[in-house]
């Protein structure tokens, strides 16, 4: 799947939100699914987005997402 900037994307129960770019330790588990805004499609690696969800910037490995109303 092809994400790009701008999209709109479920973060599923379950799934790995990592902080900032530089140091990839997660710092939480998605207690309940949540949609998110796809900040930077490519901001470190192949496998890891930058998303807006919940006022905050964050990242989720892109493999675990699902892109809403495509």
């Amino acid at each position: 799947m092809m994400l790009v900037n701008g999209d709109l994307v479920r973060i599923p129960q379950g799934a790995v939100i990592m902080g900032i770019e530089s140091d990839r330790t997660p710092i939480r588990v998605a207690v309940d699914p949540t949609m998110a805004i796809v900040i930077d499609n490519r901001p470190i690696g192949d496998d890891l987005i930058k998303i807006l969800v919940n006022e905050e910037v964050v990242f989720v490995d892109k493999r675990v997402v699902r892109l809403v109303g495509g």
